[in-house]
This record gives C-alpha cells, sequence and structure tokens, in this order.
C-alpha cells in the first residue's frame, strides 16, 4: 500500500516531539529552592559570665552549744545564737544544750561532744597550759567572743542573821550546781577565808532557780551565784512578797584576800544601785567575765561568719540578756584578762581585726 506523503510527514513530526518528551521526562528536576532570607547582621559574642565565688558554707555544719542550767543566762543566749546562726549563716544548724555550766561545758567541748562553749576568760589560759581542774592534760581552746562581765552574787534575805561572808559559818549554804563555775569560785572563795564547805556548813549543790526556791521556802539561809546582771531567778526572789533580798558585799580586806589567794581569777565590780528591786545603794563584789569558746579545729571562715552574725543581728541576744546591749566587739577584747588574747581563734581574730578592735 503506498503512503501519501504528506501522511508521511505528519508522522515524522508527531514522532519527533515524543521523542523530545520523553527525553525531558527522565532528565532529574531541579530541587525547589526556598525563597531567599534576608542576611542577618553578625551578632556580636556574648559576654563570659562572671565566675561566681564558691559558696562560703558549702557543706552543712550541726553542732550544740554547751550552755548552763535552764535558770540562768547562758541557756536563753545560746538559743538566742542559735536562731541567729539559723537565720543568717548558709548550711549551719546550732542545737543549745542544757548543763551545769563551765567545767561541764569545758569536758564537752574538749571531747568534742559540743562544738561552742560558754565558761570564763581566765579558763581559757588554764585549759591550754594544762592547768584546769577537772581536766587532763593541755587542750587548743579558742576565744570566740567574751559577752559581759559577771559578778558573783551571794544572796541571802533579811531574818537569817546574815551579813558578811564569815556569817556564811553554820548555815545551809548552796554553793552552786556541781561542776559549775559558780562551785568553782564559791570554792575559792570559801578557802581564801579559811572556810571548809564540807565543815563549816551545811552545804547543797543547787542550780540558780533551785537556788531561790529553797531560800523562798526557808530551806536554805543563802547560796553563791555568778551570772550576769540582772539575772531571771535573782530578779524573782527581788520581788517575792514577803521577804527582801540581801547581797552579801565582797569589799575591802576581805575583796583583797579572795584576789591574792586566787590570781588571775577575779576582778572587782559594783552591783549598781537598782540593779535589782531590793539593792538601795552601790554593792562591792567581784567579777569575772563569760565567754564564749570553740576549739581550734572548729572552721575559721564558718565561726567568721557566725560571730558577725552574732553582732549584726545583737538585738536578738539583748532580747534575752540586757547585758549584752553594751558589747561591741572592742569591748569584747577589753574585758577579758589580757592573757587570753594569745588564745583567739583565727576566724574570731579576722573579725576584730575588720572592725578594728585589735590590730
Amino acid at each position: 500500500m503506498i503512503v501519501p506523503k504528506s501522511r508521511t510527514m505528519g508522522l515524522a513530526f508527531i514522532g519527533l516531539a515524543l521523542l523530545v518528551l520523553l527525553v525531558m521526562g527522565c532528565a532529574a528536576p531541579e530541587p525547589t529552592k526556598a525563597p531567599a532570607q534576608p542576611t542577618k547582621a553578625a551578632e556580636p559574642p556574648k559576654a563570659a559570665e562572671p565566675t561566681k565565688a564558691p559558696a562560703a558554707a558549702t557543706e552543712k555544719l550541726a553542732f550544740s552549744i554547751a550552755t548552763g542550767g535552764t535558770g540562768g543566762v547562758w541557756y536563753p543566749l545560746g538559743g538566742a545564737i542559735s536562731g541567729v546562726v539559723a537565720k543568717n549563716v548558709a548550711n549551719t544548724d546550732a542545737s543549745v544544750e542544757a548543763t551545769t555550766a563551765a567545767l561541764d561545758n569545758l569536758k564537752l567541748l574538749t571531747a568534742n561532744k559540743s562544738r561552742l562553749a560558754f565558761a570564763y576568760d581566765y579558763h581559757g589560759i588554764w585549759v591550754n597550759e594544762g592547768k584546769m581542774p577537772g581536766l587532763t592534760g593541755k587542750f587548743n581552746l579558742r576565744m570566740v567572743v567574751s559577752f559581759y562581765e559577771q559578778p558573783l552574787h551571794i544572796v541571802t534575805k533579811e531574818g537569817t542573821g546574815i551579813k558578811s561572808l564569815n556569817d556564811l559559818k553554820g548555815k545551809r549554804v548552796s554553793t552552786g550546781a556541781p561542776n559549775s563555775g559558780t562551785e568553782e569560785q564559791a570554792d575559792y572563795v570559801l578557802k581564801a577565808l579559811g572556810l571548809d564547805w564540807s565543815k563549816d556548813l551545811t552545804r547543797e549543790k543547787l542550780g540558780a532557780a533551785e537556788c531561790v526556791a529553797a531560800l523562798k521556802d526557808g530551806k536554805l539561809d543563802a547560796f553563791f551565784w555568778s551570772g550576769a546582771v540582772p539575772t531571771a531567778s535573782i530578779i524573782d526572789l527581788a520581788t517575792a512578797p514577803g521577804l527582801k533580798m540581801v547581797l552579801l558585799p565582797i569589799a575591802g580586806d576581805t575583796a583583797d584576800k579572795i584576789m591574792k589567794a586566787n590570781p588571775g581569777v577575779f576582778h572587782k565590780s559594783v552591783f549598781a544601785k537598782s540593779s535589782y528591786n531590793s539593792v538601795d545603794a552601790d554593792i562591792d563584789t567581784l567579777a569575772i567575765t563569760a565567754v564564749l569558746y570553740a576549739m581550734d579545729n572548729f572552721p575559721e571562715d564558718r565561726l567568721y561568719q557566725i560571730l558577725k552574725a552574732m553582732f549584726d543581728n545583737k538585738p536578738d541576744l539583748v532580747a534575752v540578756s540586757k547585758e549584752v546591749s553594751k558589747l561591741t566587739p572592742e569591748l569584747s577584747v577589753k574585758q577579758v584578762n589580757p592573757d587570753v588574747l594569745q588564745y583567739l581563734h583565727p576566724g574570731a581574730k579576722k573579725y576584730y581585726q575588720e572592725k578594728g578592735a585589735i590590730k
């Protein structure tokens, strides 16, 4: 069969077109491009964050403060210190331990059963020199702060016939709780006067609150008490209806004799008029200074923070002890036996130097 020429050309054209389309279909399609984004200006490099100083108190420290009997000043003062520490010193908790006071406190402290403890200025010297009665050996005791002068109260009431220290002979007298600072000082005073508490007195061993109750009830004629002015238990006695409290003076030759027999322990002081309700005029007495101690292994930075917090929050301490209202860094180092300052804890020394109290 003969195909017309025009038809042959048409078929050729169609075939060519199909070939072109086939080639185009086999070619890989170009990827779709995302629309161009506006060019951002280069950001300056971020400044490096300042390096933070390590926290001053990184490890938890919990400890007890050895104080005294619940009727005295040291126990509530220790409680106030505990509260200040909890609120102001990071990762640090302090609890309060009631004790019979000074010697008991020093035993707990040197045995590492407490980390802070109340005692007296001369104790710091004796413990470091190995001369502390009741302790065997030398210990690295360190002063933290001295709080206040602590006059020796020798308390009786009208009607007992006791008008001087020598009148204590043959009477019912409490010389303080066993192992307390009161007992220690009563021993020094009585021995200096030639009195034997085992033979010359009907001796009791009571704390301040117990003494007050016994004196009120007529079961006691007099008692010794070493404590700040005013002491709560003594205030209670001075305001009790139906009796008049009497504080025996320690003055003149009697005071000199006691001080000579006990060098470095006592200094002269006065119960000021109106310090208690029944005190109508100044009364001479002897005194010592109450001190808070730590061992030399108490962390330096933490002790510095504790001492700073105590001074920065002094109103919390004054609330339980009016005598602390007079406390300054300068007074803290001036009202102690100068020899004890060689045993300042490094953390305390740093604080007092910053305040200009010592060089």
